[in-house]
C-alpha cells in the first residue's frame, strides 16, 4: 500500500515524519477530511476569533496531492 504524509498547520507547522498507509489517493483524502474535525476539537482560536487548520497530503515522493482546510470564525454580536 502506498504511504501518504499528513502535514498539519494550525498556526504552526507539524511535519508528518511517519506517514500512513492508505489503499489509494481517495483513502488518503478521506483520512485528511476525517482528521480535520478531530484536530479542530482540540484547537480553539487562541488569538482573536479566527483560525484556519490545514492538512497537506503528500505522497512518498514528496509531491503535494491534496490540501484540506477548516476555518473557524467567531463574531461577537453584543456584550
Amino acid at each position: 500500500m502506498p504511504r501518504y504524509f499528513f502535514d498539519i498547520n494550525d498556526g504552526h507547522n507539524e511535519r508528518d515524519e511517519d506517514g500512513f498507509e492508505c489503499a489509494d489517493l481517495q483513502a488518503a483524502v478521506l483520512h485528511a477530511k476525517q482528521a480535520l474535525p478531530q484536530i479542530a476539537a482540540d484547537e480553539v482560536p487562541k488569538d482573536g476569533e479566527r483560525q484556519a487548520i490545514t492538512v497537506l497530503v503528500t505522497d512518498a515522493d514528496g509531491h503535494a496531492v491534496y490540501l484540506a482546510s477548516l476555518t473557524y470564525s467567531g463574531t461577537w454580536l453584543g456584550r
